[in-house]
């Protein structure tokens, strides 16, 4: 009977601190919850991404924004940039164009941008308010072997909202030992795996942490919980692989981490086809150590 009560007053214990975790994050986020806006306006900003015969990334504010790493000569895509948006001003942005195939860029190699805004990205009917293209780049040709291209340059945006959480709460991870810092973001990729393996995710934490997102871009709290359903859905299809071979990647200027597959060099946390064994379906989680408590918290 003892032992009984001993192991009910355990479990007890344990979710208690696991609710009081999940109520401080929620206490972070919740200022973000039926946010108001500074005014009316709510324009988007989308980056036209064209690319030949090479691989890239691209991050603004340091942020991860869009790669490709794909056995595929040619890629379009147009990103959405809102996300990766905390408030108006400038906007840093970097590319960094690496090789389709060997140690160096092939001379074929090329990549297009156009920064694209709208107006209004709530006036589904009318294309968004229409767009305006703010600027364009291309890639110089090279006359020379280089292992890599990087351009580094800055974009105006205005918004109608200022995200501070990062600033507020996230501590510098690039001060931590290594070892160290790789060994807690582990840890909490396995808590958040084992909890997808067991569909035992906590909706109301998954919420909170979208707050954000549905800020930047101007979702509803119907979008928000068709968000956080889709996510919970298991696909037949898909197969959730073990966490294993992946790297530690800092963004946000060392506030923020993540644990990369060296696969795809998407996130750690991926499905693969369940016929093909083919990657599919990625989770990106995205961590940031609170600086007043040591606690983490998924961005």
């Amino acid at each position: 009977m003892k032992y009984k009560l001993f192991i009910l007053l355990a479990l007890l214990s344990l979710l208690s601190c696991s609710q009081e975790k999940n109520n401080k994050q929620n206490m972070i986020f919740s200022e973000l919850i039926n946010y108001q806006y500074l005014d009316d306006s709510r324009p988007g900003y989308y980056l036209q991404v064209n690319s030949q015969n090479c691989h890239y990334e691209i991050k603004v504010n340091d942020l991860d924004t869009g790669k490709y790493f794909d056995p595929y000569s040619s890629y379009s895509v147009r990103i959405p940039l809102n996300l990766r948006i905390f408030k108006s001003g400038e906007q840093p942005i970097s590319v960094k164009i690496l090789p389709f195939q060997g140690k160096t860029l092939s001379k074929q190699a090329s990549l297009q941008l156009r920064l694209i805004s709208y107006s209004d990205m709530t006036d589904l009917e009318n294309d968004y308010g229409g767009s305006t293209d703010l600027w364009e780049w291309k890639m110089p040709n090279l006359e020379e072997d280089f292992p890599f291209y990087a351009m580094d340059t800055v974009f105006e945006a205005k918004v109608p909202f200022e995200i501070d959480i990062l600033n507020k709460y996230a501590s510098d991870l690039s001060k931590i030992d290594n070892n160290i810092l790789l060994k807690e973001v582990i840890n909490q990729f396995k808590i958040k795996h084992a909890s997808i393996k067991n569909n035992s995710q906590d909706v109301n934490a998954l919420k909170y942490s979208f707050a954000p997102h549905m800020v930047q871009i101007y979702g509803s709290k119907e979008k928000l919980d068709k968000t956080v359903e889709s996510i919970l859905i298991a696909k037949p299809n898909e197969v959730l692989q073990p966490l294993e071979n992946f790297v530690l990647k800092l963004y946000g200027n060392g506030r923020i981490a993540t644990l990369l597959n060296t696969i795809d060099h998407d996130s750690a946390i991926w499905w693969a086809d369940k016929h093909t064994g083919e990657p599919i379906g990625w989770q990106p989680v995205y961590l940031f150590k609170n600086k007043d408590t040591g606690e983490w918290h998924v961005w």
